[in-house]
């Protein structure tokens, strides 16, 4: 009986680590995953951030996808009716990140191995026409750097003008209370360490829930939920899954 256990054990552990290394190796090949149209991107942004990030009569377009470092950045312009244009920024989850609010026209988006940037012409121009223009050597321009790791900077200067990225509104964080009624945060994706015959794999999952000598982790990327093997994971995973409650196996 305890060999049958056993065997069941490690065929649950090989499959979930095999899921999980899936999704680990699928983020090092990393794909251009943009929104799937300017329509979908616009609810995207309106559901995120209402009027205020999406006012309304305003001209969408996209801007570009590049590359930046081992990721992507999609970026989409709005002109709006007043002289001005906003420009929208998503990683490539895709998830909307927030927008900036400047005066003269957005040109053209650059990648780059450890930081990309959305040029902005100092020419006093009110068309429209040069969105997605492929020649990213332009001249009397400057640039909104995104950064590989940290994507779009906090604040830059545009023709001697101070502006502000404004981030997408993040949801409320919802709590759940322990048998001892305290509070913990709700769960969020974070780096686990899995141990499988002395090899290690790192991962990007949430916590889902926990039994008795099992835990369920879904992955970042792939979306599957697989169980676990407690003792599979770190210590320092261990002690992070401590403060949720255990459940009862069904």
């Amino acid at each position: 009986m305890k060999t049958v256990m056993k065997t069941v054990t490690m065929m649950i552990l090989t499959t979930g680590l095999m899921l999980l290394s899936a999704e680990a190796d699928s983020k090092k090949i990393e794909k251009k995953n943009p929104p799937k149209n300017r329509r979908v991107a616009q609810e995207m942004i309106k559901k995120s951030g209402g009027v205020k990030h999406m006012p309304s009569k305003i001209k969408f377009s996209q801007l570009g996808s590049e590359k930046v470092g081992e990721t992507y950045y999609h970026v989409y312009v709005g002109k709006t009716e007043k002289k001005g244009y906003y420009v929208y920024v998503f990683d490539n989850t895709p998830r909307y990140l927030g927008y900036y609010k400047v005066v003269n026209e957005p040109i053209d988006f650059v990648g780059g191995k450890k930081e990309g940037g959305i040029l902005i012409s100092l020419e006093d121009s009110d068309t429209f026409d040069n969105l997605g223009n492929e020649d990213s050597d332009v001249p009397n321009s400057e640039k909104i750097r995104i950064k590989e790791k940290t994507g779009p900077v906090d604040n830059t200067k545009i023709d001697n003008l101070y502006i502000k990225f404004i981030p997408a509104p993040k949801k409320k964080v919802s709590l759940l209370v322990k048998k001892d009624n305290k509070a913990v945060k709700k769960p969020v994706y974070r780096e686990w360490t899995i141990t499988k015959q002395g090899k290690t794999l790192k991962v990007r999952a949430i916590f889902l829930k926990r039994v008795f000598g099992n835990v369920q982790l879904r992955g970042e990327a792939s979306g599957n939920a697989v169980w676990l093997p407690t003792s599979s994971i770190s210590e320092a995973d261990k002690k992070y899954i401590e403060q949720y409650p255990l459940q009862k196996k069904k």
